[in-house]
């Protein structure tokens, strides 16, 4: 066992550290938007979720994953379509649109799509009958934050 504490592999006094800090964060592979399959990689294994309806998007981040589900935009059936994965592919939270962005909540549709934004954070787009917001994932509440009228 190496001693050198610039060694990433050392686990002496000097060099050790946690498991996490030397795993590759998993990355998103093949998926395309529409496709009913993400797969991600995760520390060397393919992690594979699959969806009934087409998918609006998928991207890694922080160590997990963000999938948008499919949008049902029918009036009156709000959608839980965004779910959050840690990297092996365990259910973290699923988010729920802010039902409180326009006068009558049932003209919240849900989430049409997800990027991540120039500070590395995931953006979620809600849609609604009056038009979209956007904001970033708030893990412990499982919805947005800072949301703000998207254009």
């Amino acid at each position: 066992m190496s001693q050198d504490p610039q060694d990433q592999y050392a686990h002496g006094p000097q060099g050790a550290r946690s498991h996490r800090a030397f795993r590759r964060e998993p990355a998103v592979i093949g998926w395309s938007h529409g496709d009913r399959v993400v797969r991600w990689t995760d520390d060397g294994r393919t992690v594979e979720k699959q969806y009934a309806q087409p998918t609006q998007a998928a991207l890694a981040w922080d160590g997990r994953i963000l999938v948008v589900e499919a949008l049902d935009d029918t009036p009156y059936t709000p959608t839980d379509n965004a779910v959050v994965y840690e990297a092996d592919g365990t259910e973290l939270v699923r988010l729920r649109p802010p039902r409180d962005l326009v006068a009558e909540p049932s003209w919240v549709f849900g989430f049409y799509t997800a990027h991540l934004g120039t500070d590395g954070l995931p953006v979620l787009v809600v849609a609604t009958q009056v038009g979209d917001y956007w904001g970033h994932p708030d893990l412990s509440a499982g919805t947005l934050m800072d949301v703000e009228e998207w254009r």
